[in-house]
């Protein structure tokens, strides 16, 4: 798994009811951008080291004005 800081991480809710847990990638500290991640949690503003697992989906960032291909 690779990300890019700026990055969108998510981390899918295990049971029914449970939310996902959002932050942003802040470094990835694996070599070519793999894990883990140091991200910084939307809920609780706390960063943490992460190795994701199979729960885990990375949005990549979109810059304004890119063109997608």
């Amino acid at each position: 798994m690779h990300a890019s800081p700026g990055s969108q991480l998510i981390i899918k809710g295990h049971h029914v009811g449970e939310p996902d847990r959002k932050g942003e990638v802040l470094e990835a500290r694996g070599p070519g951008g793999s894990e883990p991640f140091l991200v910084r949690w939307d809920d609780t503003g706390h960063a943490s080291l992460l190795f994701p697992g199979n729960d885990c989906v990375i949005e990549a960032i979109h810059h304004a004005g890119a063109v997608a291909r």
